[in-house]
């Protein structure tokens, strides 16, 4: 265990310091804004900022990894994370800030995707699984943790933005220091939204409304929570924590449990499930907070995993030659959903209150739950000895693509970069350094242009907007 680890020790606690420094600015921002009041439409279009810049930052990071490397494009985009959370406190206007959140959103992607060919450059097919459901157990963690930091003090005070900034700023350092060699560049993905529409129509559809639903529960749930009566300060935090929390803990079992029928079924459920959770949060008045905050980890807890389930059955209609495609689809539809989300919902709040945030959920739901209907009684189900088990690297929504199997750069979705020109310093081996992936395992190349070990992630044509983050 410890040699499968401490090669990328120090890109764990990158990814820790980094997410607990994200998930803070994700409560503190939307509080910062009513603070600053700020109208709901306005931070809704910080919002869709944040996750157009995310998508942007999946075409353009690859291109400055190929130009700079993995550790000074890691740099940069620290840098801009951190400047941008100083920013905020600065320049407090509204419209600077959605030039801000799209920076960070750009960053975040970008610092994903470099973390996460990293770490499968010391990945093989024995211990693969392992070394990247840690890496998201971690992420997910780091985030909630993050979140909950938002309670340290009032919102619209300079101090969380500089504690914000500081973490993200030292998350610079294990990686600067690190003595394992750079890895080839990230290859890019084309993508064909036609035939991956065609491939798995209920998994596209479902990405791309779950995208709708979390992008605005995670923009506005800590707003919410102001305006149901709760402290924005001791208690808002927590209830946009819980939304999180809740699917982090559902997403294994439902994931697995959907490994023995149809995957389309169990997110019928789920959707079905969410959108009454959702109903009842907006019923259920004067609830004692700790009651409030069970409701929403009931609602996370049946939302959040539903873009795993889409990525699964999507992975489970694909062809082995055909995960990259589907990987790219899948992210592309939910980063789409993910920038509209927030956006239409900060339009219903300003008309028909708070509760819109849950009320526009449930006819999302209930759209998808029709969709799904209607696909179930077209499609048989996918016969079980052709499924995929659940992965949760695999489809969890955060910014990489960890397909089910390896890619290999003869793929012709996948655009292996020209010959890359490794950074001047001299490129330590470590000293435990895993055993590489078998042939025709990777979409990168070195310098000299043969392959190395690896995956592509998906960028260049095909990216998308978390997540969030879990997610983000």
């Amino acid at each position: 265990m410890a040699k499968i680890f401490a090669p990328i020790a120090s890109l764990l606690l990158s990814v820790t310091l980094l997410l607990l420094g994200h998930g803070l600015q994700s409560t503190l921002i939307p509080l910062a804004s009513r603070a600053f009041a700020f109208s709901d439409l306005l931070i809704g279009f910080a919002a869709s900022g944040y996750f157009a810049g995310f998508v942007m930052g999946g075409i353009v990071t690859p291109h400055v990894v190929v130009r700079a490397g993995h550790i000074r494009g890691f740099a940069v985009m620290v840098s801009s994370m951190s400047a941008a959370a100083l920013l905020h406190p600065l320049i407090a206007d509204p419209y600077a800030w959605i030039l801000f959140r799209f920076i960070t959103g750009f960053s975040v992607s970008g610092l994903y995707l470099i973390i996460e060919s990293w770490l499968n450059e010391f990945a093989d097919n024995s211990n693969r699984g392992l070394v990247m459901s840690t890496y998201i157990i971690v992420n997910y963690a780091a985030f909630t943790s993050g979140q909950l930091m938002a309670t340290l003090a009032r919102p619209e005070s300079f101090y969380l933005f500089a504690v914000a900034s500081i973490i993200i700023s030292v998350a610079v350092m294990p990686v600067a220091m690190t003595k394992a060699a750079q890895p080839a560049p990230i290859a890019i993905v084309r993508l064909d939204l036609r035939k991956v529409f065609k491939t798995s129509p209920a998994a596209i559809v479902s990405a791309c409304l779950i995208g709708m639903v979390v992008g605005s529960h995670l923009t506005f749930a800590p707003i919410y929570a102001v305006e149901r009566g709760y402290d924005a300060l001791k208690q808002a935090p927590v209830f946009a924590a819980m939304l999180c929390l809740g699917g982090i803990i559902s997403q294994w079992p439902i994931g697995r449990f959907s490994d023995r029928m149809d995957r389309r079924v169990v997110l019928l459920v789920i959707s079905i499930l969410g959108g009454l959770a959702s109903i009842s949060i907006t019923l259920l008045h004067d609830l004692p907070f700790y009651a409030f905050l069970a409701v929403g980890a009931l609602i996370g807890a049946l939302t959040q995993p539903a873009y795993s389930l889409a990525a699964a059955h999507g992975y489970d209609n694909a062809k082995e030659n055909g995960y990259v495609r589907m990987a790219a689809g899948l992210l592309v539809a939910y980063g789409i959903g993910s920038t509209i989300g927030p956006t239409v919902t900060s339009v219903l709040m300003q008309y028909f209150g708070p509760d819109a945030l849950f009320l526009f959920p449930t006819v999302l739901l209930a759209v998808l739950s029709a969709y799904l209907v209607w696909r179930i009684r077209q499609k048989d189900p996918v016969h079980e000895a052709q499924k995929e088990d659940f992965d949760l690297a695999a489809t969890a929504s955060v910014i990489g693509v960890v397909g089910p199997e390896m890619f290999n750069e003869d793929d012709r979705f996948v655009v292996v970069p020209e010959s890359w020109e490794p950074s001047e310093e001299p490129q330590a081996v470590i000293d435990a350094e895993p055993e590489r992936a078998p042939d025709g395992a990777t979409e990168t190349v070195a310098s000299d242009g043969e392959p190395e070990g690896g995956r592509g992630d998906v960028s260049g044509e095909a990216e998308r907007g978390d997540r969030p983050e879990g997610t983000s």
